[in-house]
């Protein structure tokens, strides 16, 4: 009996990713490898049970994660080849985004480039203190770890209460455990955020009787209870030690983060997605290059017309006393592997070109002596290109952020000093202005060039001195601004001093020449 392949069903059970469901498999039409298939069934029995589209995205964000880990097989990880170029061309990017300072605060108007120094200052403030406090170059990179990976990123806010610490903490979600629901389908319009955090009820030390704590979060209400089960459907749901109050914030404090721009839908795209599988053959290849190196360190022996029972193998061992007729001989290699070896060498380059990470930039030698300023730029300008989306997508949300802290801190904390200056400074702050990251990027610079060219902007009157500081990177700039008039000024009523002391001597000088040439006289 014949396979019934059969057509596609249109009112079967769909997928996120387009493909149509069908009576004849589920949710993708792909077939999935078994290692995949291992991942799913984790997820179902672990994450959740009830709803395909999301076993779906979780599975692929497991994948994704067991890739970035370095567990490229299903089995013997330990002891196979395992060249893990997803993660480090994941970790290239985002520390090149990111460089040592990972991000500092600039406040942007919609109406006009302007913005008054007092309350760019303030704003700075409130933002580098919140931050801080969230550790903001650790968390910085988990955002983005979080995000290449699985391609999507969920940032939280949380009021913390303490007398001595009281802010608000900027916290990222694992994303295998987020899941979001809409207004009738509209992806601009979040109906909940729902966060799981898996409970430890087999451990040695654990006290609890439940799988899973979950918090759910709508505009007008927050939710929180435990679960015995995975399901995530409403209907379905056992729910333990059920609270429920009201949200005071009147908004969802979290934030979605796309890693990559896809306009078809709400997720957004891994780093991992275009050069996994790639990455997975390319250490299937380089496994079976090994089995042949190996194969020659220690050959298989073949002796004709003698007996082996009293031969040994061995560095410097003698044969000798062999039949006239005995052969012996090792079996050695007799098919070129060059075509083996570029292949793998087409692979990897494969993956830099799907990546936009150029090899020099996973530190393969390279003359640059005396390469100028503009070729490295043009060398490494798919790198930035990347960096530059990312630094769109993740400036988004973490300008949202810093709006939301802006409004929970108006609620939670409304004396706050610096936050009754600023609404007094601009009290439509929230409609008209935002608070957007400056990225600092790794990229090298030639800080000689870069100085050379700000003295000329300012001596033919292109630019200003905050905007050039701003392009550097300065964090405090009205502070610093008002700090080197300052020094401007003390060095001018100095220079006036030591040209009046000058004087005086000169003048003292010339009078006491005059009283001995009357003397004299």
């Amino acid at each position: 009996m014949g396979i019934d392949v059969g057509g596609m069903n249109p009112t079967g059970v769909g997928s996120y990713n387009g493909y149509p469901g069908s009576k004849y498999w589920n949710v993708d039409s792909r077939p999935l490898s078994e290692a995949t298939n291992v991942l799913r069934s984790f997820v179902l029995q672990n994450i959740v049970q009830d709803n395909q589209w999301e076993i779906d995205r979780i599975t692929k964000y497991y994948l994704y994660w067991k890739f970035y880990e370095g567990m490229h097989y299903k089995d013997f990880n330990d002891g196979l080849l395992s060249f893990n170029y997803i993660k480090a061309f994941i970790d290239k990017v985002n520390m090149f985004l990111l460089g040592d300072e990972a991000f500092t605060f600039h406040v942007k108007s919609f109406y006009t480039t302007q913005v008054d120094k007092d309350v760019e200052k303030f704003a700075e403030e409130l933002m580098m203190y919140h931050w801080g406090k969230s550790d903001k170059l650790l968390l910085a990179y988990e955002i983005l770890q979080m995000g290449g990976v699985t391609g999507d990123a969920w940032l939280g806010l949380e009021w913390m209460p303490n007398e001595e610490d009281r802010y608000c903490r900027v916290s990222v979600f694992d994303s295998r455990q987020c899941f979001v629901t809409f207004v009738n389908g509209d992806y601009n319009n979040v109906e909940s955020f729902m966060v799981r955090q898996p409970l430890d009820q087999n451990g040695s030390n654990s006290q609890t009787k439940y799988r899973l704590f979950v918090k759910r979060w709508t505009n007008e209400s927050i939710e929180t209870w435990y679960q015995k089960d995975v399901s995530i459907e409403e209907n379905k749901v056992q729910k333990y030690e059920y609270q429920k109050y009201t949200n005071r914030y009147g908004f969802i404090p979290v934030v979605h983060i796309k890693n990559r721009p896809n306009s078809a839908g709400y997720y957004g795209k891994s780093d991992a997605n275009d050069i996994l599988k790639i990455n997975k053959i390319y250490n299937e290849i380089m496994q079976q290059l090994k089995a042949v190196v190996d194969y020659h360190v220690t050959p298989t022996t073949v002796i004709t017309g003698a007996s082996a029972k009293s031969l040994k193998k061995g560095l410097g061992q003698i044969w000798s006393g062999l039949p006239a007729e005995a052969n012996v001989f090792n079996l050695g290699l007799d098919v070129d592997l060059s075509a083996t070896v570029n292949f793998a060498k087409d692979l990897k380059t494969a993956m830099h070109e799907l990546s936009d990470v150029p090899e020099n930039a996973l530190g393969k030698i390279q003359a640059i002596s005396n390469t100028s300023a503009a070729a490295l730029q043009i060398t490494y300008h798919p790198l930035m290109q990347q960096a530059n989306i990312k630094a769109m997508t993740y400036g988004e949300g973490i300008t949202k952020i810093n709006s939301m802290i802006l409004r929970m801190l108006s609620i939670e904390d409304p004396e706050n000093p610096r936050l009754l200056k600023l609404q007094k400074k601009a009290p439509n702050f929230l409609a008209e202005m935002r608070i957007e990251p400056i990225f600092a990027y790794g990229f090298p610079k030639d800080k000689t060039d870069e100085l050379n060219r700000a003295q000329m902007e300012l001596n033919m009157k292109l630019s200003s001195r905050r905007e050039i500081m701003e392009r550097m990177g300065k964090q405090n700039i009205p502070e610093l601004l008002d700090e080197i008039d300052e020094d401007l000024i003390h060095l001018g009523i100095l220079q006036s001093r030591i040209e009046q002391l000058s004087g005086a001597s000169e003048s003292t000088g010339d009078e006491d020449t005059e009283n001995e040439e009357e003397t004299t006289e």
